[in-house]
């Protein structure tokens, strides 16, 4: 049986409600983010990858490498706030791989 491949990559929030409150101060106005790799076999990997680009660009979230801060809230909609996305890439065995995830400031 040939060893699993790898197929992308998963992003994992902490908190895992991804949710960060602006008017507080750190760790309460931040989630953080690692970023797995998954496998041709559907297991993902147990060690985050290092060396990512990470990139949020809502004028409401300051992004320091893997953490986002909020720096007000997110605006509200009908719905709710706002998720702001979060988007990891991973250069995998020469390949690039995005991924998401997001926060909610509130």
């Amino acid at each position: 049986m040939p060893a699993p491949t790898p197929v992308g990559i998963f992003v994992q929030s902490t908190p895992a409600n991804q949710t960060a409150y602006a008017g507080l101060a750190p760790p309460q106005n931040q989630v953080s983010f690692a970023a797995f790799i998954t496998y041709s076999d559907g297991s993902v990997g147990s060690t985050p990858i290092g060396g990512l680009q990470w990139a949020d660009s809502d004028s409401w979230v300051s992004l320091s490498r893997n953490v986002a801060t909020c720096t007000q809230p997110a605006p509200v909609l009908i719905l709710g706030p706002v998720l702001s996305t979060v988007t990891a890439t991973a250069q995998v065995s020469g390949k690039p791989y995005p991924a998401s995830s997001g926060l909610y400031c509130l």
